[in-house]
């Protein structure tokens, strides 16, 4: 049975789903675009130029040869393969060692920097040099590179040079090997005539076995000289107009000499540029989503819900902004730009938060707290105190986080006689309570740092303060520090109606996340629901997932 096949639109929201990660992780993308763009692009400048300098031989297969020491060689009857390795050897040949090895102390190149500290110098001289065949042609391009441009033409020139004259110069030594081994047969049939008329030791007989030894030597030294380049060249300076001739009979010829190259073969700047521009891109995107597998954050409605299925309260886009009057500002943005998107996601949250109050489970009073620090739990609950004034009710701002309050550096006001020195006795109910500058909306700051806070808000100072506080205000909203780093907000939790949940997207990771809802589902505190906050807006997807989320799955 076939599986099912995605159905278009979910090969649309796949889409998406890939789209928004390249969005989320466009930083990366970026830099690792950019980063290569400027190696590559900064390396093809900086790079020394490289030239290549190209002579092309004729090999003429059918004409006397190099490839064997016994005379030529007929390829006339022969098929395609062998015409294929009669071109292979010579290409051999060409870039024989000993051959490369004249050359390379010929032109003093082992006082060059790229070989002076070379292991192998004369392998790496020959990695530079390469020849090619003409595909269809009895022509073989012999290619070198050299940082000097008029220095790989010459070594071009007097690698060929040398080449063929070392055809030139086996086609000759052969005709003299091959007479001196009919010289030895005529000698040897000499001995067998003498056999029959003097004894072995006949001064006859001794006379020609010693003139067939010399031959036999000379034959021997003739064979070697054949591959002695220095040989080769004083053999034919004496004999110009020989070689010349010799030339025209040669089945191996210079067609067309190395020139001085004007244009380096690399670096090719233009080229590597392009290359640098797509191997940035899909290298990137390769890195986006490579760090997107490697992050176990939370960065969705779905990757928390998938771990901590508390109800969805909404979620709050980032908001631009840095500084501390910046920070300020985020922390009153329904009260300063109530027209703001994200103030209507704050009054979206209030909305969502009083339908979560019913007869049986009242919601008058709430802790808010986040797994990590700065993740926005203080900027959610000032904004969510104030779009709760904003409707008509009287809210209270209780900064419980008397470690690190700031309440009162929001609202700029002292901070004494807070919630520490009321809990500690110092003062009362209403000396704690403070008014703001906005209608329905009062706070109690942190007050005097106190060394024992934990103790203080579970103690019965804390109810009693609880009690007073639903007596005088209709919505009570308790900020504490992270529940993943103290237990405040677990100790006081049981004493108020419920928590709501902070989480900023691409922070808080999945396990940390996973080991919180264990944690406050074994100590049976009733969650409100969860706020995801500063997601990043990419087109409609924010909007898109949000009121997914808000109205159903369709």
């Amino acid at each position: 049975m076939e599986s099912p096949r995605p159905s278009i639109k979910e090969e649309g929201l796949q889409l998406k789903n890939y789209t928004h990660i390249i969005r989320r992780r466009a930083d990366v993308l970026i830099l690792f675009f950019v980063a290569t763009v400027s190696v590559i692009t900064i390396g093809s400048f900086i790079m020394e130029p490289v030239y290549r300098a190209t002579t092309t031989l004729l090999i003429d297969p059918e004409s006397p040869n190099v490839l064997t020491t016994t005379g030529m060689v007929e390829l006339e009857s022969q098929n395609y393969f062998s015409y294929k390795e009669y071109y292979q050897s010579q290409a051999e040949l060409l870039t024989s060692y000993t051959l490369v090895k004249k050359v390379f102390n010929e032109f003093g190149l082992e006082e060059q920097f790229e070989y002076f500290d070379a292991k192998e110098p004369i392998k790496k001289f020959l990695k530079t040099i390469k020849v090619d065949p003409v595909r269809d042609t009895r022509l073989l391009k012999l290619n070198v590179d050299n940082k000097d441009p008029e220095l790989a033409a010459k070594i071009a020139n007097r690698m060929a040079n040398l080449y063929v004259m070392r055809n030139l110069y086996y086609i000759s030594r052969t005709e003299l090997t091959n007479l001196l081994k009919n010289e030895y047969l005529k000698l040897e049939s000499r001995v067998s005539e003498y056999a029959k008329v003097y004894k072995e030791g006949h001064p006859e007989m001794i006379k020609v076995k010693n003139e067939m030894a010399e031959l036999v030597a000379k034959i021997e030294k003739e064979k070697k000289s054949v591959y002695d380049y220095d040989n080769i060249e004083d053999y034919l300076k004496p004999e110009a107009q020989h070689q010349l001739a010799g030339f025209k009979a040669n089945n191996i010829s210079v067609q067309d000499s190395a020139e001085i190259p004007v244009v380096p073969i690399k670096p090719k700047r233009a080229l590597n540029i392009v290359l640098a521009v797509v191997i940035g891109i899909m290298g990137g995107i390769g890195m986006a989503f490579f760090s997107e597998y490697l992050d176990d954050t939370a960065k969705s409605i779905e990757d928390v819900e998938e771990i901590a299925p508390w109800p969805f309260l909404g979620s709050v886009p980032r908001m631009k902004g840095r500084g501390k009057r910046a920070e300020l500002e985020k922390d009153v943005r329904v009260q300063r730009l109530p027209r703001d998107p994200v103030s209507e996601s704050y009054r979206s949250i209030r909305t969502s938060i009083l339908f979560s109050s019913t007869e049986e489970r009242p919601l008058r009073s709430v802790v808010v707290t986040s797994p990590g620090p700065q993740e926005g739990k203080t900027t959610t609950l000032c904004n969510l105190g104030i779009s709760i004034a904003q409707n008509g009710s009287k809210a209270l701002l209780v900064d419980a986080d008397m470690r690190k309050p700031r309440l009162h550096e929001i609202f700029n006001i002292e901070n004494k006689n807070g919630l520490s020195d009321f809990l500690c006795g110092r003062i009362e109910f209403v000396s704690s309570v403070k008014a703001t500058d906005i209608e329905g909306l009062s706070i109690t700051n942190g007050g005097t740092h106190p060394p024992n806070p934990s103790e203080l808000l579970s103690s019965q100072k804390m109810k009693y303060f609880i009690q007073e506080a639903e007596r005088k205000f209709d919505f009570l909203l308790f900020d504490s520090p992270p529940v993943g780093m103290l237990t405040d907000a677990m100790i006081f939790s049981s004493m108020v109606d419920g928590m709501i949940m902070v989480i900023e997207s691409s922070k808080t990771s999945k396990r940390t996340l996973a080991r919180i809802y264990k944690l406050i589902n074994s100590a049976g505190v009733r969650v409100v629901g969860i706020v995801l906050n500063k997601i990043s807006i990419h087109g409609d997807d924010y909007y898109h997932r949000y009121y997914r989320h808000y109205y159903g799955k369709p």
